[in-house]
């Protein structure tokens, strides 16, 4: 009778650890749900999007993250910074002072306004120039060049932006992400599915 009791104790515990381990590993998993799925979403929509329209960069929700090249911005911001830029209306008026993102060539310039005119057709042209250039740029820009306005910049974030760019570093960013939570939702409950059948054996055997 006691060796009977004995063995309900000890098959009571196990299933109240492997229980409990269950939760923890259920709710770690909805943890890093929260912490990498809108990272995930927004790595993924940037690449899809880099692939599907090469020639634009890509944007989500409104903005689109440049990275910095060089640092004729200086002190506002420098080289290898992450830029946010808030993409522009049709027809959207700029002021003097603004920080515009513009096409030029085959580049993306973000320098700030610091004269605006009107050309011999009485359309608006803005001149620019770099915060650390002592001349304004050569070429006036024209509306139709503005991608948009600076919204903010993360120092130093863009050295990670390109790495994601790149085979491994989409391999990490995304993939890596992705095989983690599939083993933290997948694995446990093969585990537990495992061990309660163990237990149930355990339970069916003769006690002598």
């Amino acid at each position: 009778m006691e060796s009977t009791e004995n063995n309900t104790l000890q098959h009571t515990a196990k299933k109240t650890r492997c229980t409990l381990g269950g939760w923890i590993v259920h709710i770690t998993g909805i943890i890093l749900c929260i912490l990498f799925l809108p990272g995930f979403i927004v790595t993924a929509t940037l690449l899809i999007s880099s692939f599907l329209y090469p020639d634009i960069p890509p944007s989500f929700m409104g903005y689109t993250p440049l990275v910095v090249e060089s640092d004729s911005m200086v002190p506002f911001f420098e080289g290898n910074d992450l830029v946010l830029i808030r993409n522009g209306k049709e027809g959207e008026a700029y002021e003097r002072g603004d920080v515009i993102c513009f096409r030029s060539g085959d580049v993306y310039v973000t320098h700030r306004i610091v004269r605006i005119d009107t050309d011999k057709n009485g359309d608006t042209v803005y001149t620019t120039r770099g915060d650390a250039n002592n001349t304004p740029d050569v070429q006036p820009v024209r509306p139709e060049q503005i991608l948009g306005s600076y919204a903010a910049h993360l120092e130093g974030l863009g050295g990670f932006v390109l790495f994601m760019q790149t085979p491994v570093g989409m391999i990490r960013c995304v993939l890596l992400p992705i095989f983690v939570l599939y083993c933290l939702f997948q694995v446990p409950p093969k585990i537990a599915d495992r061990l309660a059948k163990r237990r149930q054996r355990a339970e069916n055997l003769p006690i002598h």
